[in-house]
């Protein structure tokens, strides 16, 4: 009976893990250039199912996440290369999600085009990970991107809630970069990308921007999540979250942190201020100017609003 009973309790604290990890993380990976890419594309599929697993059922910190918070997270893959009968390079683009409280609507809070995508893979090659130590750099871009999406959708719940797992994804940059891998890209700081790994989660940690990752925060928990309840108080602290991004933009105006945000979050933003009052309005459009002045002209579409 203690036996039965053992067993039993094994089954519920494995079941228990296995809805304990954070991320939800769809992944596909192709290679649209049969030209460039001599491989039988079941290796792709392989590899989409292995990735899949790998950020699914891997536990990434030490909290149990339950299945309203998982991490809601799309990886694409674009095989554009290769070298060889196992190398492969090209791009990944890592969107990030969380929801937007008493709604159905899911903001975008990361979404990541990197451009210095290298591996060396075989089919039904394992996918090893020590964040300590340097396995593949497959792994490793799979690791730091975990740990930055993690990272991020903490600092849109709490003021600067993401410093651990922010510096989890910064000491592997340090890692990868010193280690006998410093030759893939994408690790270092004299890359020719500004817009790797190395700046991203530099710019990102620096606390000459951290007005940045607080404005995650202001817009997101105290912005987004009370358009239900209060939509003026909310698009108040909209407008007061983007004054944070506007300090950041103006001390670097072509810093790729802000280009990146830009770029994830200009429709929502005509969304949240289409309706309001003419006056809002007018006071939204000097700031956004400020905050993106690139794009300034495509918030102008809110004028056609209320």
């Amino acid at each position: 009976m203690k036996k039965i009973f053992s067993i039993l309790l094994m089954g519920i604290v494995s079941f228990g893990l296995l809805n304990a990890q954070e991320l939800i993380c769809e992944v596909t990976v192709s290679a649209p250039d049969a030209s460039k890419v001599n491989t039988d594309p079941r290796v792709f599929k392989t590899l989409e199912n292995s990735i899949t697993e790998f950020m699914n059922n891997r536990k990434w910190t030490d909290e149990s996440f339950k299945e309203h918070e998982k991490i809601q997270m799309s990886i694409f893959i674009g095989i554009t290369e290769q070298s060889g009968d196992n190398g492969y390079s090209g791009s990944i683009t890592v969107v990030t999600k969380r929801p937007v409280f008493n709604s159905n609507y899911n903001s975008t809070v990361l979404n990541i085009i990197d451009n210095d995508f290298a591996i060396v893979y075989k089919e039904f090659d394992p996918i090893e990970f020590n964040e300590f130590q340097f396995t593949s750099n497959l792994s490793h871009i799979l690791g730091y991107y975990a740990y930055l999406a993690i990272g991020v959708d903490y600092d849109t719940y709490a003021d600067l809630g993401g410093q651990k797992y922010l510096q989890k994804a910064q000491d592997m940059v340090n890692l990868v970069g010193t280690s006998e891998a410093n030759a893939y890209k994408g690790w270092k700081s004299y890359d020719k990308n500004q817009r790797n790994r190395y700046w991203f989660i530099t710019h990102l940690m620096n606390g000459r921007y951290e007005p940045f990752r607080k404005a995650m925060y202001i817009y997101h928990r105290e912005g987004l999540d009370n358009f239900y309840d209060d939509p003026e108080l909310a698009r108040s602290k909209v407008m007061a979250g983007l004054n944070e991004v506007a300090k950041v933009s103006q001390d670097n105006p072509n810093l790729p942190l802000v280009q990146t945000w830009s770029e994830s979050k200009l429709n929502e933003i005509v969304g949240v201020f289409s309706e309001a009052p003419a006056e809002e309005k007018t006071a939204f459009l000097a700031l956004i100017k400020k905050a993106d002045p690139t794009n300034a002209n495509e918030y102008d579409r809110i004028k056609g609003g209320k």
